[in-house]
């Protein structure tokens, strides 16, 4: 039988040994990452779970969010461990601004026009909108380009009860000088109007009065103020499947790919060793990519995407499994060149 003393001392040396191992599993304090990343990702990264996942890897984020090309600068990426602009055309500028020690694309999303179904309804008798196999909608770029060509108003639209405003029917877009999706919808459009067309596309822009720099600011309003706002709002498919998802959608909400698309690659640029393990954690941690699917963007794998795809076709939110027409990765020289001659004419 152990003695009173003994038995004191296995219970101290018992407890010691306990609150090592509590010690040692618990960790040390997390080390702080700090990154700038666009707007439209601002809520993924506010995630708690997300902000979770990194803590059980020793990483603790703080967020800075702006424009993918706004944050091309010395100054903007000052500081931070890592730049995540929208697409792998608005990483190119980041890496320039600052030395990169590594890349990661861990998940993307393409470029969609978020409207009504009764503006809808409208561009399909136009001839502008149908069905696409899937049950979506698309907008066919080409017919739409004719059409803006033509300055036609929404109230010369015959039988628009909807939304008879003294508008042009334009998409309501960010500035392509700061922002990744108006970049990215500005090349789609010179693609498609050719070395000519240039001036036609500045129209697009300069048409619609102010232009916003970041497409967080924009679909945020279509959340808020509808139709009131503008009827066709430039976003990402993961900020409407977010919307949906979340129950913030306005109401008569639906959504129009264009036709062709072009995905976005959400691209880390990582400036220092934490940035790179940002980077590796997003395209291979699954809990993250789950949530990365979770908030509407399309990671390596096409499982991490299903489960979103068949919640939202339940709630009447049909998206397609495979991009609809995407357009191919535009040329890095030849996409820098067609921003930098866009905004001289749009400065003019």
């Amino acid at each position: 039988m152990m003695r009173p003393r003994n038995m004191v001392i296995v219970v101290t040396v018992l407890a010691l040994l306990g609150a090592v191992v509590g010690y040692l599993l618990a960790g040390s304090d997390p080390t702080t990452v700090r990154g700038v990343v666009g707007t439209e990702k601002a809520t993924f990264f506010a995630d708690p779970r997300v902000r979770e996942a990194f803590e059980k890897h020793g990483l603790r984020l703080e967020i800075e969010a702006r424009g993918s090309r706004e944050m091309a600068t010395a100054d903007a990426l000052a500081g931070h461990d890592f730049g995540f602009p929208a697409s792998a055309q608005a990483a190119g500028p980041v890496a320039r601004a600052r030395p990169a020690s590594g890349t990661y694309e861990p998940f993307g999303s393409p470029l969609v026009v978020a409207t009504f179904t009764s503006i809808v309804d409208l561009l399909a008798q136009e001839g502008v909108a149908r069905r696409g196999g899937a049950g979506h909608w698309v907008l066919d770029l080409a017919a739409y380009l004719d059409l803006a060509g033509r300055d036609l108003r929404w109230d010369q639209i015959a039988g628009n009860v909807a939304y008879p405003a003294r508008r042009d029917v334009l998409v309501t877009t960010t500035h392509p000088s700061y922002s990744g999706s108006a970049a990215g919808y500005a090349w789609l459009a010179a693609t498609h109007l050719g070395p000519d067309g240039l001036d036609q596309v500045a129209k697009l822009f300069t048409d619609q009065g102010g232009l916003e720099r970041s497409t967080g600011d924009p679909f945020e309003r279509y959340l808020t103020q509808g139709l009131n706002f503008a009827p066709l709002v430039l976003a990402y498919e993961a900020q409407y499947v977010e919307a949906a998802t979340a129950g913030t959608l306005p109401s008569g909400a639906t959504l129009m790919y264009l036709s062709p698309t072009l995905l976005s690659t959400h691209t880390v640029v990582a400036f220092t060793e934490h940035g790179d393990e940002v980077g590796e954690l997003l395209t291979t941690d699954p809990t993250l990519r789950s949530l990365a699917a979770e908030h509407g963007y399309r990671t390596g794998d096409a499982a991490d995407f299903a489960t979103v795809l068949d919640r939202l076709a339940g709630a009447g939110t049909p998206l397609p499994a495979q991009l609809p027409e995407a357009a191919p990765p535009p040329d890095p020289v030849a996409f820098e060149a067609m921003i930098t001659a866009l905004d001289q004419r749009l400065r003019q």
